[in-house]
């Protein structure tokens, strides 16, 4: 497999709980300031979190509280 060449990451997102959970860890606790949030623009039922690491790049977090409801788990 031939390696691909980069120049780098402008950012990384992960799936996340509710809103404020996800604020709470990852400004909290891992000391990341929270940027700012909108809605996802693929689905604007998510929100999008947006979380500075420090490094000049961005750490996102997509967040749909449906996705932790036990309404959802019975769909």
């Amino acid at each position: 497999m031939q390696k691909i060449q980069t120049l780098g990451v402008h950012h990384i997102t992960l799936t996340g709980a509710d809103r404020q959970s996800s604020i709470d860890f990852w400004e909290g606790v891992l000391g990341m300031p929270f940027i700012f949030d909108q809605p996802n623009l693929d689905d604007p039922n998510e929100g999008h979190l947006y979380f500075d690491p420090g490094d000049g790049r961005l750490i996102t977090i997509f967040t749909n509280c449906l996705l932790y409801t036990s309404d959802a788990a019975d769909e």
